[in-house]
């Protein structure tokens, strides 16, 4: 009697495992258990067959979870032996981990055979057997190649779910894409949630199917949602998309997808880009022959300068601001392009932060930029020693000229003036009051009045340390022979706190209507301004007239976040871009009406009147604006989430924003007729 009870005791467990969801095992590829293997610790992220002409060779690698056919794979074995096929590439290969580690696809015959060993309830190694000190990793994230490493590791417990390939989800693409920019390709994002894990698919205008087929995990709940981060499309889902369970026979859902022809934001540069590889730090200006010029970084070494490379890229329109023209941008071109490792010599490591200004009257464009292999707090100028050689932040200089035959602009090569710009901040006995800086990054002020020689006077608002000091403080120099030479504005003093700003962080200049210089530093919750009044414009001399901070004495304030933004003055009208949340989020551009009193021009005064005009509801950061050719409108180039950033370009009427006031005062000559 009790042989009878446990035989069918043995019968019943063994009909419930062959039905359950956690039975990942068969005898062959035909009668594969199809299973979805996603990482324990990034739970969306699963191992996928990439796409190959012949799979014999074919790279395995991680990425976000899709529900596509090359994510279902078949173990042919048991969890002490088993050979790893995938659906895609037929019983003919299976994977196998070469003497790298790395996992590839080969002969079935010359596959690796595999041991599943339990981590806990849901987890599990993934190891060739005989070696459970091995398993699977994701090994360095999306689109890498999976690799053996040490099975302890968080990144090497997997998740596996068995896949319904009985009842898909079809989805259908009704796209109408006619109308929108050209720049503006990707649209957003499509995301399955399955028992509360999220997959999320970017669409792009280049990748809309007609419709697509996706695999869930077996008797998943799950839900359909789209999200629209990006500037210029509309998206929707027609059909039930709330959580349920898949309907007999699987379901059908549509996603509509409309060009939105009312936009005007335009993105010139995705971050990251299809490398991983992301842009940042904008800069802004407007030619005298009426191009709009773009340039900022692009980090393969995916930070600062310091961390390795960086190069300078720019884009260029001629009709950035007329009918909104999102079609007219060029190609990116990169003008400073930095030698990381390989680099011979230390400045050209990396270029960064770039400050520009286009020359009112000539077709000639100034870059500067930091520049080199030191961290910005790391600088040690006139205090280098035998064991730490003096290496500050490098400065360079780039020229970028317009060829009047070939209607091209031409950057020549970067030209390293560190050692023509930190002797300024060094006293009458030599001691050097920086140890290390860089140049305010975004558009470099031109002024309207001040011409000496051949080109209007320019200001640039420098970010400063000390030596062995880890506060920042802010001066301000000046070239008028468009940077060929740089004084300093105003008297060094006897230490930081004698600076413009002794607490400002990154700053910026911009000429006042009476000749006047605004500084406009970095802090949070607002900006420190400080003016520089001329006694004699020839010289350059005259004093700064104290700094004050624009939340403690006025109504120009914000949320906590410290970030770069950028004053831009157009006629009798100032501007000031910044972030205004508590975090990196939320640019918008403030203004005020500026009398034609010159007395009025106090760093207090000009704290308050100020008038809020929003431009991102989502995380954003660096700004930059420019006036554009028309005089009537500006530009403002800023950085903005998703990714860290990408680099959004938004012309702007100013009769939209500007109160009839306000409109009036823009007395700014056009800068170019047709």
């Amino acid at each position: 009697m009790i042989a009878l009870l446990l035989l069918f005791m043995a019968k019943t467990w063994a009909t419930q495992t062959a039905d359950n969801e956690t039975d990942f095992f068969s005898k062959s590829f035909k009668k594969g258990i199809p299973v979805q293997i996603s990482n324990h610790r990034n739970a969306d992220y699963t191992i996928r067959l990439n796409a190959c002409d012949d799979y014999d060779g074919c790279p395995v690698s991680s990425g976000e979870g899709e529900y596509s056919e090359n994510e279902i794979w078949f173990l042919v074995g048991n969890e002490k032996s088993f050979t790893l096929y995938n659906k895609v590439a037929g019983k003919e290969v299976a994977v196998k981990t070469g003497s790298n580690g790395e996992a590839v696809m080969t002969t079935a015959k010359n596959a690796t055979k595999f041991a599943l060993n339990r981590c806990g309830d849901d987890a599990f190694s993934i190891t060739p057997v005989n070696d459970e000190t091995l398993s699977f990793n994701m090994h360095g994230g999306k689109g890498k190649n999976i690799k053996l490493y040490d099975s302890s590791d968080a990144g090497s417990l997997w998740t596996i779910k068995r896949v319904d390939t009985e009842k898909p989800l079809t989805v259908k693409f009704n796209a109408l894409t006619e109308g929108g920019y050209e720049c503006n390709s990707r649209i957003g994002q499509f995301t399955i949630t399955t028992d509360g894990v999220a997959y999320g698919t970017t669409i792009t205008k280049y990748n809309i199917p007609s419709e697509k087929t996706y695999y869930l995990p077996l008797n998943a709940k799950f839900s359909l949602t789209t999200s629209n981060p990006y500037h210029g499309w509309k998206i929707s889902i027609d059909g039930e998309t709330t959580e349920q369970t898949m309907p007999d026979g699987g379901m059908t859902a549509t996603m509509n997808i409309e060009a939105d022809k009312n936009n005007r934001y335009q993105y010139l540069f995705y971050s990251p880009d299809s490398a991983g590889i992301p842009y940042r730090i904008p800069a802004i200006a407007t030619t005298a022959n009426g191009y709009v010029v773009a340039i900022n970084d692009y980090r393969p070494c995916g930070g600062d300068i310091g961390c390795g490379e960086v190069d300078l890229v720019m884009r260029h329109s001629t009709a950035a601001w007329s009918d909104w023209d999102g079609h007219s941008w060029s190609d990116p071109v990169t003008i400073a392009d930095g030698q990381g490792k390989q680099a011979t010599e230390t400045w050209q490591v990396g270029y960064g932060d770039p400050a520009i200004v286009a020359d009112r009257e000539k077709n000639e464009i100034l870059v500067m930029s930091v520049c080199g292999n030191r961290l910005c707090w790391h600088g040690n100028y006139g205090a280098g020693t035998e064991s730490n050689p003096e290496n500050p932040n490098r400065v360079s200089r780039l020229r970028i000229k317009y060829n009047e035959q070939t209607c091209e602009w031409e950057a020549g090569k970067p030209e390293e003036v560190t050692y023509e710009i930190y002797p300024l901040f060094k006293d009458a006995e030599g001691v050097a009051h920086v140890g290390s800086l860089f140049i305010g990054a975004g558009r470099i002020a031109q002024s309207s009045k001040i011409k000496i020689g051949d080109y209007y006077r320019i200001y640039c608002a420098v970010w400063a340390v000390a030596n062995g000091s880890s506060r920042h403080h802010n001066y301000a120099i000046y070239s008028d022979d468009f940077g060929e030479t740089w004084k300093l504005l105003g008297e060094l003093g006897t230490s930081h706190a004698d600076s413009p700003a002794p607490y400002g962080n990154e700053p910026k200049c911009e000429e006042l209507p009476d000749g006047s210089v605004l500084l406009s530093s970095r802090k949070a919750y607002g900006r420190y301004f400080n003016v520089f009044r001329y006694s004699d414009v020839v010289s350059g001399t005259g004093t700064w007239e104290g700094v004050v901070a624009t939340d403690a004495k006025g109504d120009l304030k914000w949320g906590s976040n410290d970030t770069n933004g950028e004053p831009l003055r157009c006629g009798n009208v100032l501007f000031q871009s910044a972030p205004t949340g508590n975090k990196r989020s939320d640019v918008a551009i403030f203004y005020k009406v500026l009398s034609n009193d010159a007395a009025t021009y106090t760093p207090e005064q000009l704290s308050s009147g100020w008038i809020k005009c929003p431009i991102s509801t989502t995380g954003s950061a660096y700004s930059s604006m420019c006036l554009l050719p028309d005089g009537k409108s500006i530009g403002i180039y800023y950085e903005e989430e998703p990714g860290y950033y990408s680099m959004v370009y938004l012309p702007i009427d100013l009769k939209e924003i500007l109160s009839p006031e306000a409109y009036e005062a823009l007395e700014t000559p056009v800068l170019h007729e047709e």
